[in-house]
């Protein structure tokens, strides 16, 4: 019987020849490849390409382990593609790709790196919401999740269900943030996009994971050491809370997700390698001090204890934040950016895509 969840420990580097036998080998354990990888398959990787920096901060899918799958893929006869939709990338993706690695790896390996703000999108309508997703993740035979284990300041951790969120293009991302208040208000929105988008594969890059005030340029690189790959994100995301010591319901998107009847509980998941795996002193970001209210409470208490965030002396006016605000509230003044409080909505996607380093946040009621 094949597992749910298989995650392996031990690599203390990212080796392109160890990654691509342990992967296949994982691929195995979950009961192998899904039946939509047949030759001529058109296979895209969905990464995490939130910030165009370098593999080692650990802000975004390393890639070696992309180029790892790349070739796995490709020996099963697939054409395969990379893609995401980072934030800031509405006025060009090129920096992101270069300077994340996959440019090389492309290069290298003959491929196609996908522009999801060009490609188009689909608008897809799930209970009372709209989403427009991208093109490129509808039209896909095969769609693999490349996510990244890291903490999250918004959303206490990030993993498989929350890559899903790169899916959609462009400032629609902004969009919905902003008609979010609370964050397990927003849990719901990244719940429903994973939902719609259905991943065939799951493969998590946790090597060199981050904690802290992730999931960024705050957070604090670690070398865990840790791959992992499931046929179903919520049991990879139930597991991989636990092991960083957070209950498989106090991760919003785990709790909305085992709600609607997706993933499993942990007594229920059949996970291999977990007793070699250790998160040791994995520092998570506090519960939201809005989660603590009720939904129409959450706007009033925004607006009576929020702090935004604020641009420090890092800040050299290049505008991304501004660009990247779903509700306006940032303007460059003077060379700098300034958060209008009024119309903050705490989101937090400025320090997200902010490329030095330059935002700050402040924490209300010393929440953290």
């Amino acid at each position: 019987m094949p597992f749910d969840v298989v995650l392996r420990s031990g690599f203390e580097n990212y080796d392109r020849t160890v990654l691509i036998d342990s992967l296949g080998e994982m691929i195995e354990q979950v009961g192998g490849w899904p039946e939509s990888v047949v030759p001529g398959a058109r296979a895209l990787l969905k990464v995490n390409m939130l910030s165009a920096k370098a593999p080692e901060r650990a802000i975004t899918t390393h890639p070696e382990v992309v180029a790892a799958m790349v070739v796995l893929l490709r020996r099963e006869g697939c054409i395969v593609t990379i893609g995401d939709s980072p934030g800031g990338a509405v006025k060009g993706v090129e920096r992101y790709w270069k300077n994340c690695g996959f440019a090389a790896v492309a290069d290298e390996l003959g491929i196609e790196l996908v522009n999801f703000e060009k490609s188009g999108s689909v608008q897809v309508f799930l209970d009372d919401r709209t989403y427009n997703i991208s093109k490129p993740v509808i039209d896909a035979d095969v769609l693999i999740n490349m996510c990244k284990f890291k903490t999250h300041s918004l959303c206490r951790l990030t993993n498989a269900v929350k890559n899903a969120f790169g899916a959609v293009p462009g400032l629609g991302k902004a969009i919905h943030h902003s008609h979010a208040i609370r964050p397990a208000d927003f849990a719901k929105i990244l719940v429903d996009i994973y939902t719609i988008v259905g991943f065939d594969l799951h493969v998590m890059d946790a090597i060199l994971a981050m904690d802290g005030k992730g999931p960024s340029t705050d957070g604090t690189p670690r070398l865990d050491g840790i791959l992992g790959v499931a046929r179903d994100g919520v049991c990879l995301d139930v597991i991989m809370a636990g092991l960083a010591g957070l209950g498989p319901r106090k991760l919003h998107t785990n709790r909305i997700a085992l709600e609607r009847g997706l993933g499993l509980i942990p007594e229920e998941i059949e996970v291999s390698g977990i007793e070699d795996c250790v998160l040791e002193d994995f520092r998570i970001p506090g519960e939201s001090f809005y989660n603590l209210l009720p939904s129409f409470l959450g706007g009033i208490a925004r607006y009576f204890f929020k702090k935004p965030p604020v641009a420090t002396d890092k800040c050299i006016g290049c505008g991304i934040c501004e660009r990247g605000c779903p509700v306006a509230a940032i303007t460059i003044r003077n060379g700098r950016a300034v958060m209008n409080r009024r119309k903050c909505i705490m989101c937090l996607c400025c320090h997200e895509i902010c490329p030095e380093h330059a935002i700050k946040i402040r924490i209300p009621l010393g929440m953290s």
